[in-house]
């Protein structure tokens, strides 16, 4: 019977992660619902649209970074990093660039998107 909850919980987490993506107007998701290990990253594809780079998590206490890199010198720019269960960041320039997302603690189930 255990078994059973912990798996309904982790299909409504799933659930709610893809819910809260969807919900942002022009959002494409780069990575997840799935779960995290540490130190394990995820990146967009490269465009001078993207705007917003969120990650969503099943909840705070996750340590967690978001950024944006560029096509030039693949510098990171306007990066975040927190243990809000959404962690997000922002760069309007026009620059080509990529969302970027990495899980800096373990176990937890997150997915990361970028918005126009």
């Amino acid at each position: 019977m255990k078994r059973l909850g912990t798996g309904l919980v982790v299909v409504v987490v799933m659930v709610a992660l893809t819910l809260a993506g969807a919900a942002l107007a022009g959002a494409t998701t780069y990575a997840g619902p799935q779960q995290w290990a540490q130190n394990q990253g995820a990146g967009s594809s490269f465009s001078s649209g993207w705007k917003y780079n969120y990650f969503f998590k099943n909840g705070s206490g996750h340590d967690s970074t978001v950024t944006f890199i560029d096509n030039v010198t693949y510098s990171w720019h306007a990066t975040v990093r927190n243990t809000s269960s959404t962690t997000y960041t922002y760069w309007f320039a026009s620059n080509v660039k990529r969302g970027h997302c990495r899980a800096n603690s373990a176990y937890f189930w997150g997915s990361c998107a970028v918005v126009n």
